[in-house]
């Protein structure tokens, strides 16, 4: 029975040997309270392992870069046979299946954690220093699940912390002008926000068509923009109503068991090869806690998307959805089906046709979940549609405009750089994917040598970039940004402002990771030098081959790798942009392959296709 304690009175510190704790703070505060300064504290967060102490020890040192390349490249078949199991059971539709099948890939983020665990931690004293903080939208994340996976020790102790001084802020446009807002947002998306206000006050009846808008991105604003300018009416829904379990039949019930049993061997034989022997029973009675709440979760959206999704008699109707491969996406597209609406979505970023790691979020794709997916290159279109839940109609329409404004944002002379370090360093913590074979402490001592034996001994200045992290990982701040701000040569920029908003403040561009970053930088025309990262979000084979003709790409697993990179951007940054214009017809063939095969027009494109296809 876990053994929780409401304050530091209440705990004994001085008897615990083991604690685990992903906080400096909150460690500073066991200390002073007792704790022996000979525990073994164990702990994931990267800022806790920078001042190597020889009592913080690494938790996740135990995957080698090898398991987790095997752990993280199973993910995909796991994910195909959890769905193949969930479909074979009577009653149990594809929406559900789906989302049976996310719930074992997001399990799999504890299973990561449970395998860290040793036999001991199952029976001796053990201490978890809770830690409370503010946070971002997804709540508090930063604690790994340890009071979930040892609840069966009787001899484990909780207690909580609450951060002093705390501040966290997310992603905002703070600090942007208005004049730069609407420059990067384009006319499109003002008759957007008009269409909204106004076709709420005009009456139903006027219109024939509807287009119906759970939430928006970029290219879906200029298709919805489109579509309004020929009497579309566009209409945002929210799944706001109160859940009514009547309302819609979504046979679960009395087949929840069954799905159970047909799934939980699949699970049991992964979990039962990756944990120590005490922690099998214990990890499979938290899948099925997972199992069940998602299920739960899956009929609650399925439920309240019932109430909000208005039919119409009077007009056709189509959802276009951005993101779907979530809970909620996979309940309003079984409403959509039982009641015959088009579900539509448009590809949110360029990731899966250049990722090599794309496999383990294929089950989150597009492609399985709507009825048509409209595309910004062939490549992503060919890598999500062979992928094995794959059920959509493909249309190739282009990026969207703000990606094709990012060529005219040209340079500013205030800018005191000229070189910017875009960085992608967004940790694990307990709810990112995986797509990379190192742990969070690995990835840190990476990008601290980038900082230091790169970037600091450069002839230019340079801006380093945060990433604009939303969601906390840890309490402490990322301790890589120690070695920036030791840097005399490089310059921190922390804001959590959009990078598409900085394009324009220098000449040369650096980042790593096949992540949708990419697609921005490239498409602003400025030289982007890449950082194939081998063990990190690395390009796919076919991906580096065609992009190393048009970028310039140093990977990071090759010999003089750090000397080679600092001579590159020791150039004179003339020579970097003479050579960057030589691969101008390159770049121009893998940016129609790879990013957008049009110019301009994906709206426009988009609306044509709904219009005629499906309104």
């Amino acid at each position: 029975m876990l053994k929780q304690f409401k304050n530091n009175n209440s705990v004994d510190f001085s008897k615990y040997k083991v604690v685990f704790c992903d906080s400096t703070q909150a460690l500073e505060w066991a200390y002073l309270n007792g704790l022996s300064s000979s525990a073994i504290v164990k702990t994931s967060s990267p800022a806790m392992l920078w001042g190597e102490n020889k009592y913080i020890v690494n938790i996740e040192k135990r995957w080698s870069i090898e398991e987790l390349r095997k752990f993280q490249g199973s993910i995909q078949k796991l994910s195909e046979d959890m769905f193949d199991s969930a479909l074979s059971v009577k009653g149990i539709e594809r929406e559900c299946a789906l989302s049976i099948s996310q719930v074992a890939v997001i399990f799999q983020k504890v299973l990561y954690k449970a395998a860290c665990l040793n036999d001991d931690d199952f029976t001796n004293p053990r201490l978890f220093i809770y830690v409370n903080g503010k946070t971002g939208p997804s709540g508090n994340v930063m604690n790994s699940p340890w009071n979930e996976l040892l609840k069966s020790n009787p001899l484990f102790s909780m207690i909580n912390y609450t951060l002093q001084n705390d501040s966290w802020s997310t992603l905002s446009t703070q600090g942007v002008s208005y004049l730069q807002r609407i420059k990067v947002a384009g006319y499109k998306t003002i008759i957007f926000r008009l269409a909204i206000k106004l076709m709420k006050i005009i009456p139903n009846c006027i219109f024939k068509k509807e287009i119906l808008m759970p939430n928006e991105n970029e290219l879906n604003i200029e298709i919805a923009s489109s579509l309004a300018l020929r009497g579309v009416k566009v209409t945002e829904i929210k799944s706001n109503y109160p859940p009514n379990s009547d309302s819609v039949d979504v046979v679960l019930g009395g087949y929840a068991e069954d799905l159970y049993k047909k799934i939980s061997p699949i699970m049991y034989k992964r979990v039962e090869s990756l944990v120590t022997k005490s922690a099998v029973d214990d990890t499979m009675k938290l899948f099925r806690i997972y199992f069940k709440s998602h299920l739960k979760q899956f009929k609650f959206h399925v439920s309240k998307w019932d109430r909000s999704l208005i039919s119409s008699d009077r007009s056709k109707q189509v959802v276009l959805m951005n993101t779907p491969g979530n809970i909620k996406g996979q309940a309003l597209s079984y409403v959509c089906r039982k009641r015959n609406i088009p579900f539509i979505s448009s590809q949110h970023g360029v990731t899966a046709e250049i990722s090599k790691l794309h496999g383990e979020v294929s089950v989150k794709f597009e492609s399985g979940i709507s009825d048509a997916v409209l595309y910004y290159n062939s490549k992503c279109a060919e890598v999500k549609n062979s992928s094995h839940f794959s059920k959509s109609r493909k249309y190739i329409v282009g990026m969207s405009s703000r990606h094709m404004k990012m060529r005219s944002v040209g340079f500013s002379n205030k800018s005191p750089t000229k070189i910017v370090y875009v960085s992608t360093n967004l940790y694990r913590g307990n709810i990112g994917h995986l797509a990379t074979w190192n742990t969070d402490y690995d990835r840190a001592i990476k990008e601290k040598h980038i900082v230091t034996e790169v970037l600091d001994k450069l002839p230019h200045r340079v801006l380093y970039k945060t990433y604009p992290e939303d969601n906390r990982r840890y309490a402490d701040q990322d301790p890589v940004l120690l070695s920036v701000m030791d840097s005399d040569n490089i310059i921190l920029f922390d804001k959590k402002i959009d990078m598409r908003y900085l394009i324009a403040n220098n000449r040369i561009i650096i980042t790593s990771g096949a992540t949708s970053t990419l697609s921005w930088l490239v498409m602003s025309g400025k030289p982007v030098v890449f950082i194939n990262r081998r063990e990190k979000s690395p390009l796919s084979d076919d991906a580096y081959y065609n992009l190393s003709k048009g970028l310039f790409i140093f990977n990071d697993d090759e010999d003089n790798f750090h000397i080679n990179l600092k001579l590159f951007l020791s150039q004179p940054l003339s020579e970097i942009e003479r050579l960057w214009q030589e691969k101008k017809v390159f770049r121009e063939n893998i940016i129609r392959e790879y990013f957008s095969l049009y110019s301009g027009g994906a709206g426009e494109r988009a609306a044509k296709v709904i219009l005629k296809e499906y309104l």
